[in-house]
């Protein structure tokens, strides 16, 4: 199903109509709790904000950025090791469709990679973010 923005930006729209005014918030926001169990899920006022909830967005954590000249990268070989100006301590940036939304740290899971969320910007740049 092929979707383009102003459908995104309409039904993002509609779904915000029925939802209370949000605060103006400067600093990113506390991570949200997830839902306890036994409380009600989040229900879609209509087929067309479900069909929105069900798009499946990019998330992507970024560890760290550099950028480099083209020669230098030509030269990458097995077992290069590529040295980036960011502290093993400092948070990773959580990114919706490329875009900043959030931060944390590196945390374990089993035998895969996780993050966990440290901070998060206000709601509205979070959907503007899905936007594209």
């Amino acid at each position: 199903m092929i979707i383009d923005q102003d459908e995104i930006e309409a039904l993002l729209a509609q779904a915000g109509e029925g939802s209370e005014p949000e605060p103006a918030q400067s600093q990113p926001e506390a991570p949200s709790q997830p839902p306890q169990p036994g409380a009600p899920p989040v229900v879609a006022s209509s087929p067309e904000v479900a069909r929105l909830l069900r798009l499946k967005v990019p998330v992507i954590v970024e560890l760290a950025a550099r950028r480099m000249d083209i020669g230098t990268v030509r030269s990458f070989s097995l077992g290069m090791i590529i040295e980036f100006e960011k502290s093993v301590d400092d948070p990773l940036q959580l990114l919706i469709n490329n875009q900043p939304i959030g931060e944390g740290e590196a945390v374990k899971v089993g035998e895969h990679f996780g993050l966990r969320v440290t901070a998060m910007r206000d709601r509205s740049s979070r959907i503007r973010s899905m936007g594209g």
